[in-house]
């Protein structure tokens, strides 16, 4: 199988990569598949990424382009500002979409990996039927994106670190405060809500054994110290989508990453605790993600909708 509306969605991480073909007539991941990411040698890694897109193309059929998806800063010529703290080669001015294209042999483009999970939520998730779309990722970090009408806002990922609004003094948990974190702030809204963040101040409450779920879970079921600290943590971001919608006028504001399974019980207390307008009438509404694991890969895609 072969086609206009095939287009391989590839989502690199430090240290996975998604792949899938997508068959963007009706947005479905035709064939997918998560692979480590090769991080010793530069060439290792392009092959590796050919050789994906060979093996998903004999199952699903071939792609008339590849859409790619990492978390860096992406100029508008398809180079990186580097990955160099997760793959050493991936340095400041790598040509990423030049050095793939030349491998995989298809039309490429890349695009920052918090843009493209909102590109997927506008297109194919939560933020379907709305204009603005911002989409908060929150995982080992948080990463922003904004979409309106369907496509990027901007050139480039200018907001794709937005997670560093302040959200609280700084200092009060040392184990979320030992250290700067690498914006030069403590209190931001990363360094707090992160599932990173959540996690330690977690294991520092309620035990090393517990999970981010977990404690949403017994929070759930009464348990009176989980529930505080969920009070606490959803208190933290009600500050930061306050500011978001100061900031960027979102009709709808999505929360996704590793976290927003926990946070599908509380949407009506976020969506409650909302409370700024940018204009008189003015109204965000909060959703948690529909999309799970294939947001990078159907958001890279997507960049050939």
């Amino acid at each position: 199988m072969s086609g206009p509306d095939l287009v391989a969605g590839i989502d690199i991480g430090g240290t996975n990569v998604k792949a899938g073909i997508v068959d963007l007539t009706g947005n479905v991941v035709l064939a997918s598949c998560d692979v480590p990411t090769v991080r010793d040698s530069e060439q290792a890694f392009l092959e590796s990424l050919a050789h994906v897109v060979a093996e998903l193309s004999v199952r699903a059929g071939t792609p008339r382009a590849a859409g790619i998806s990492i978390g860096s800063y992406v100029f508008a010529d398809g180079s990186i500002d580097g990955m160099s703290s997760f793959v050493p080669f991936l340095t400041q001015g790598y040509p990423l979409a030049q050095r793939l294209g030349q491998v995989l042999g298809l039309p490429l483009r890349v695009d920052n990996d918090a843009r493209l999970i909102c590109l997927a939520e506008a297109r194919n998730g939560a933020g379907r039927g709305f204009s603005r779309v911002l989409t908060l990722t929150l995982g080992t970090g948080i990463g922003v994106g904004l979409c309106e009408n369907g496509s990027p806002f901007g050139r480039e990922p200018f907001i794709h670190l937005a997670g560093h609004v302040k959200v609280r003094t700084g200092g009060e948990y040392p184990c979320l405060d030992s250290a700067p974190c690498y914006c030069g702030m403590r209190g931001c809204f990363e360094s707090t809500c992160s599932g990173a963040s959540l996690q330690a101040l977690v294991h520092e409450r309620l035990g090393a054994d517990v999970s981010n779920q977990q404690a949403f879970e017994r929070a759930g079921a009464g348990d009176a110290a989980a529930r505080e600290l969920v009070t606490w943590y959803l208190d933290m971001l009600a500050c930061a989508l306050n500011q978001y919608v100061y900031l960027y006028c979102p009709d709808v504001i999505v929360i996704g990453g590793g976290v927003a399974k926990g946070l599908v019980r509380y949407e009506g207390e976020l969506n409650d605790r909302l409370v700024a307008e940018v204009y008189g009438g003015q109204r965000t509404v909060v959703r948690i993600t529909e999309l799970r694991e294939e947001s990078g890969v159907l958001g890279a895609a997507s960049l050939y909708a």
